[in-house]
């Protein structure tokens, strides 16, 4: 060993053994279970991780190579792609033309004659893109289940400007499966859907090779509050059933492959998030080779956008480092776009500060922490190596599970899969409704006083009337001519792979409007329908508490029954205003009461619609039952106690104890009863 070398490790190794043996010391006896933690709905997570516990022949190869665990590419970087949905055309015309001068490298649009950016026509379609050049700027259309009509209107723009549709990069976001999952409800049946979406990748395999024409989205998992595994099983499942229906129409399972990318909802949980988007590289590698690709087309495109289901409308301030936070992850996952959700995405259409704040994050972590400095800068953690490969063994377990049931579409008919998500969503909303997931500004030090933001939102009414003027502007005769042409191409069923998109594209071209296009390709085929993926938010249940006591003509208050000296009562006085607080409660603090009768008659001059009563344990075996005699005979209607109900529950409750409210126990039910108790309005 060099001198070097022995400077470098001047103290000796320490096996694992050694580690674990010194914590248990330092525990004094206590279970050394209690630092274990769990992540959401899954994997127990271990308070030590050390090279032992990674697997010794675990090659997970270098960044940019097979199976692509460590990222895409041999460099740092990526894409700051940010996504629009603003109804009104001329809005969101602004918000990218801003974004495109200020930062942001790519467009991700939701759009079409039903959704997001209402966009019918050519004209519109241009006047939307007009200072985007598509021949340098990456651009993604997702138009639900009308992807194809926009994606040909997207196509008409670019043959209208000259564009070579080679040059044209980043592609379509075609995902009926996940439309379903989220939605419950397919327009115009999913097998018709399924074979626009074969003939869309066909097309872009011939002419379009930077374009992808699948984009398989986690957001209806996300948002239904999946597990990290089911997220991934049931997303690579649906990428698995891709595949099936591209290589059915001819395609060679490379092309199909390139054909077909993911887009990643990245929420709280930090480094199960990086682990979530490595395992997600190993699974569909393992996809395409199992399936006999080569593992040069086994790489996995992800595009990661920071979760809707983490954002609160109370504070919303808080979102901004929730957004930094999920952003971080996604590019320390190695995704090759992110898009950044304004912290008001909540409360209505984001203003310019907002999106102004959303962008920069993105342009802050790039060009001022050097994030896209270093390429897979989790590589080599043991805890994010084996995170990793248990994220992806579970999944894999799962993703089987799913194929042994006949497929993704065969799960989501039966509802085995809404059910499997159920059973993880209980335990969730277990977990917020007793605090042991916090939600900062929510359920944890909010403020019952803050003005709510608001934003006004865009009505039906001034939709209807853009989507009418830019109807006014047709041609109908032409408009006629096109459909009919249509309709007969896609009747025949004549040409080939890619002919139908070629047929929508000179439709569009001719001056259908795409709603038109949209309702040709439907061509009389029934809704498919399942049971959706319910659809929340984890700070839904304590907003909705927020918004009964805000509605309330006068906010209900809580007397603080504060026992003994300060240092004595402190904690819970300061953890049971934080509960109250929650539920929009105010309160009236104290210095605390020796004395019961002072304790009534401080309630008697209080304008309080309850009482808390908050000590220590031991104030508690002399106090605490004087004390709630005391408050009953002053005319209190309700008595909490903070703290676990003991042996001498029964009798605290027949002397006047409405309920008690602890650490790890239902405070919401707790809260949402108390709130009926004061006749506050739900």
């Amino acid at each position: 060993m060099s001198d070097t070398t022995e400077r470098l490790n001047a103290f000796p190794p320490v096996s694992k053994a050694e580690w674990l043996a010194k914590v248990e010391a330092d525990l004094k006896g206590a279970s050394f279970d209690r630092l274990r933690s769990r992540a959401p709905g899954e994997l127990e997570l271990e308070p030590l991780y050390t090279a032992e516990d990674v697997e010794a022949d675990r090659q997970n190869g270098l960044p940019g190579v097979y199976p692509f665990v460590r990222g895409a590419a041999p460099t740092g970087g990526w894409v700051i792609r940010q996504e629009y949905d603003d109804p009104r055309l001329e809005v969101c015309k602004q918000q990218i033309g801003r974004d495109l001068s200020r930062g942001v490298d790519a467009v991700y649009l939701r759009m079409g004659p039903r959704r997001g950016c209402r966009v019918l026509t050519l004209e519109d379609f241009d006047e939307l893109l007009g200072g985007v050049d598509l021949s340098t700027t990456s651009v993604c259309i997702d138009g639900g289940s009308d992807t194809l009509a926009s994606a040909a209107g997207f196509l008409a723009l670019a043959r209208r400007r000259g564009v070579s549709y080679e040059t044209l990069r980043g592609g379509f976001a075609f995902d009926p499966i996940g439309l379903l999952a989220g939605e419950g409800r397919i327009q115009g049946g999913l097998r018709s859907r399924l074979a626009e979406l074969s003939d869309l990748a066909a097309w872009c395999t011939e002419n379009a090779p930077g374009l992808h024409a699948v984009d398989v989205s986690s957001e209806p998992y996300d948002g239904g509050g999946a597990s990290t595994v089911q997220e991934l099983a049931y997303t690579i499942a649906t990428g698995i059933e891709y595949l099936r229906q591209l290589t059915d129409a001819g395609l060679r399972i490379e092309s199909a492959a390139r054909r077909i990318a993911f887009s990643y909802s990245v929420s709280g949980d930090f480094f199960t998030q990086i682990a979530k988007l490595r395992a997600a590289r190993l699974l569909w590698s393992k996809v395409i080779t199992a399936s006999g690709g080569e593992p040069n087309a086994a790489e996995m495109r992800i595009h990661a956008r920071t979760s809707r289901f983490t954002k609160t409308e109370r504070d919303p301030w808080v979102n901004m480092l929730r957004v930094t936070a999920e952003c971080t992850a996604a590019v320390l996952g190695g995704s090759q776009s992110v898009a950044t959700l304004p912290f008001d995405c909540v409360a209505g259409p984001p203003d310019e500060l907002a999106q102004r704040v959303a962008r920069n994050t993105q342009v802050v972590l790039r060009d001022e922490s050097h994030l896209d400095a270093v390429a897979d800068p989790a590589g080599g953690s043991w805890f994010v190596e084996k995170l990793t490969d248990q994220l992806a063994r579970a999944a894999w377990e799962e993703l089987r599970a799913v194929e042994r049931r006949g497929g993704i579409v065969v799960a989501l008919g039966a509802g085995t899969l809404v059910d499997a998500i159920a059973a993880v969503t209980a335990d969730r909303r277990a977990a917020i409704a007793r605090r042991k997931t916090p939600i900062v500004g929510v359920s944890e030090f909010p403020n019952v006083s803050e003005k709510r933001l608001e934003r006004k939102p865009v009505s039906a009414e001034d939709v209807s009337r853009l989507l009418r003027a830019a109807l006014d502007e047709l041609d109908v005769g032409a408009h006629r001519d096109n459909l009919i042409a249509l309709a007969r191409k896609i009747h025949d069923g004549e040409g080939g792979p890619g002919a139908v998109t070629d047929a929508c594209v000179s439709a569009a071209v001719g001056g259908t409007d795409m709603y038109s296009v949209a309702a040709v390709l439907q061509h009389g085929q029934p809704d498919f329908h399942v049971e959706p993926i319910p659809q929340w938010r984890a700070a839904e249940a304590w907003e909705q508490l927020r918004d009964r006591s805000d509605r309330s003509a006068k906010r209900p208050s809580a007397l603080l029954a504060n026992l003994g000296s300060i240092p004595a009562h402190k904690a819970r006085s300061t953890w049971a205003t934080n509960l109250l607080g929650a539920a929009g409660i105010e309160v009236h603090d104290n210095d605390g009461f020796d004395d019961p009768a002072a304790l009534g008659a401080a309630f008697e001059r209080a304008p309080a619609s309850l009482a808390i009563v908050c000590g220590s344990d031991r104030d508690y075996e002399t106090m605490l039952e004087p004390a709630v005699a005391a408050l009953k005979k002053a005319g209190c209607p309700l008595v909490l106690v903070a703290g676990r109900p003991g042996n001498d529950a029964s009798a605290l409750r027949e002397a006047g104890v409405s309920d008690f409210v602890f650490a790890g126990g239902d405070v919401h039910r707790v809260m949402t009863d108390v709130l009926d108790s004061v006749e506050v309005e739900r």
